[in-house]
């Protein structure tokens, strides 16, 4: 490792007092490649040498740009104008930018080429800084489509591949190493070939870089297919069985090793907005799913190691498709229909009406349409009247079903017509007619859902996006049969509770608080409707997003459009400004005397892990013997009530010999 005076020299050269000086020390020569001619030397920080002499030209470049200030490295980067490039600069500017260097070749005929390098201020900041850049491509008016691939060397590096509006290609790999963050950016206008080398010079560029120190102590791990085929491999054991084995979304893994043992964070395609931590003994073969990175400050993540990713200073930082659905990375990689906005329609009457709800979708920002297509055995034609107006103006398009439970195998037969004409997801609307006699959690309602699950996963496959849609208070309908509809490999992917708070006569934040933490203990993702029919006013559907957001629900929507107003259409979906922190999850307490489904689903957890407890939906010694056991197995105080910390174990991944003891 070279020495530390050797790196404090490139902080001190790069400081904005000397900057102008434009003073450098040109790199020993590299016999392996060609020299970057001794005229133009590299700027300071940069030890450039271009490794491809079939690339590069054996004469001075045109024009070559040696230190600047980091306004002038960062700016071709950025957005021109307008709110995303406030964001940018904000995102920027977290990491506290030190200083910045960079050369350019204009080459008569190729691609234009740039080397560049930005110091933060600390090394947390140079990785939030490389990923805002890679945002900020993205977001650029004239970016039409964004790529991202990780590189497996250097470990840490992506490969972003942007294409603008005119026909060119911008090719730009970065890395963050230290407190730095570079960059290796080709830009081909229209009718250029892309500059293939690119993944190679950023290689080479960090070869000639002095090492730096990593006071972390975490180390970047490089994210190649195999590390990307054993992660998916690994997911999708924690799935239902059948469930397709599918890799991570492209550009979303980041791996590092730390203190013996490794860890990577991948997204996958799916409604969920979390993505997931892995961990395994370092060099080891097989990788374990921890979860998601537990909420706010990401706690289930190292510190070294969410400071080797760029998580230290937010974490996690994703964009909100619920607040934000201008931000591209709100859905990035991820095309399921229950992330972003939507509306619910009850009926379509007349001929123009499909177009009427094309015109106000897409001037507000909402993505999808959520249709009736069913009524307990009876079929709407209007869905496969309207599905092609939808699809045509770039809409998703979803089915809903009021189902009533006497002829649930039918009533699924239904469901899956729907299905078979197209619909991207489906939605099943169980209501009073599921709610039991007092006293009964697991009597003919619950067989009927059971009923109605299995046959429509048997028609549809066990990968076909399906949701719930019921009544928000758990606490308040006890005897309706939520876990039926959720639990096991039949079980529905998304919960979309109506959080009505206008009906319930409440605030918004009192009912969307009381719906997240009853509706947390299910363990799928959160997509809750509003509604607009009691003349909701526009501040609150737009509290109602922020506070979406802020809890991490990947989706909202609204019911429904017949009954929304003029006045309320701009707070459904265009952007909104939060400042409201990300919210803690919390979990309801159960202990002695409470019953419901609540209770059931607290049970069957229980057997998850193993315990034979019955699931009898009363919370009764047998059960309080079950959580106290499962407590003292945990490390904690083996008190016997269901509070959060015990809730966010349970909902865990039980190991395979718990969960064959529990059945």
């Amino acid at each position: 490792m070279r020495a530390l005076a050797t790196f404090a020299g490139v902080v001190l050269a790069l400081s904005p007092a000397l900057a102008s000086a434009q003073t450098t020390t040109p790199a020993p020569a590299d016999p392996a490649a060609p020299a970057v001619p001794a005229a133009v030397p590299p700027p300071v920080g940069i030890e450039l040498r271009l490794p491809d002499p079939g690339w590069y030209p054996a004469r001075t470049p045109s024009s070559v740009t040696g230190l600047s200030t980091p306004a002038q490295v960062i700016e071709p980067l950025l957005p021109q104008t307008g709110a995303a490039r406030s964001e940018a600069e904000s995102r920027l500017a977290r990491g506290q930018v030190v200083g910045g260097a960079q050369q350019t070749y204009d080459l008569p005929g190729q691609p234009t080429l740039r080397a560049w390098a930005v110091q933060f201020a600390s090394p947390g900041g140079a990785r939030g800084g490389a990923e805002a850049m890679r945002w900020a491509l993205r977001v650029r008016a004239d970016t039409s489509t964004q790529t991202v691939i990780e590189l497996p060397s250097p470990a840490g590096a992506r490969l972003i591949v942007t294409a603008d509006r005119a026909g060119g290609t911008r090719t730009t790999a970065i890395i963050a190493m230290g407190t730095w963050a570079y960059g290796v950016e080709s830009q081909a206008a229209a009718g250029q070939s892309p500059e293939p080398t690119v993944a190679a010079l950023i290689g080479r560029v960090m070869e000639r870089q002095p090492d730096r120190f990593d006071p972390a102590g975490a180390q970047p791990v490089g994210v190649d297919d195999a590390l990307r085929a054993a992660l998916g491999t690994a997911y999708a054991a924690t799935l239902r069985r059948g469930a397709a084995v599918r890799p991570p979304v492209a550009g979303t893994t980041q791996a590092a090793t730390y203190q013996g043992t490794d860890w990577a964070l991948a997204r996958f395609s799916g409604v969920s907005s979390d993505p997931v931590l892995f961990r395994r003994p370092a060099g080891g073969s097989a990788w374990t799913v921890v979860g998601d990175v537990g909420g706010q400050g990401c706690p289930r993540i190292p510190a070294p190691v969410k400071e080797v990713w760029g998580l230290s200073s937010a974490c996690p930082l994703s964009a909100s498709p619920v607040s934000r659905p201008d931000d591209p990375d709100a859905l990035t990689g991820d095309d399921s229909p229950f992330r972003g906005l939507g509306t619910w329609v009850w009926e379509l009457k007349r001929p123009g009406d499909a177009a009427s709800v094309v015109t106000q979708a897409t001037t507000f920002g909402l993505r999808t349409v959520f249709v009736k297509s069913g009524d307990g055995v009876r079929y709407w034609k209007q869905f496969d009247r309207s599905i092609g107006t939808f699809r045509a103006a770039g809409l998703k398009v979803c089915a809903w079903q009021y189902i009533y439970g006497r002829r649930p195998v039918a009533e699924a037969r239904v469901a899956a017509r729907a299905v078979r004409a197209g619909a991207d997801c489906f939605v099943v609307d169980a209501e009073s007619e599921f709610e039991g006699p007092r006293g009964s959690y697991g009597g003919r309602t619950y067989r009927a859902a059971r009923l109605y699950m299995a046959e429509l996963r048997r028609l549809v496959g066990p990968d076909y996006p399906i949701a719930l849609t019921s009544f928000a208070y758990v606490d308040y309908h006890p005897r309706f049969p939520y876990s039926a509809f959720i639990e096991g490999p039949n079980g529905v992917d998304v919960n979309m509770p109506q959080i009505y708070w206008g009906a319930f006569r409440q605030s918004v934040d009192r009912a969307v608080n009381r719906t997240a933490r009853w509706n947390s203990i299910y363990g799928v993702p959160i997509a809750p409707i509003a509604g607009t029919y009691e003349r909701e006013v526009p501040s609150d559907l737009r509290r109602f997003r922020c506070l979406s957001a802020a809890i991490g629900w990947p989706g909202a929507s609204y019911w429904s459009f017949q009954e929304t107003r003029a006045s309320q259409w701009p707070a459904m979906g265009r952007p909104v400004s939060c400042t409201d922190a990300t919210l803690v999850r919390t979990y309801p307490t159960l202990r002695i005397k409470s019953h419901g489904d609540a209770v059931v689903w607290l049970q069957t957890r229980l057997r998850a892990w193993g315990s034979p407890v019955a699931r009898t939906g009363f919370f009764r010694g047998q059960t309080r013997a079950a959580v106290r056991a499962f407590q003292r197995s945990h490390g904690l105080q083996a008190d016997g009530v269901a509070g959060s910390v015990t809730w966010s174990l349970l909902l865990g991944n039980p190991p395979p010999r718990a969960a064959s003891r529990g059945r």
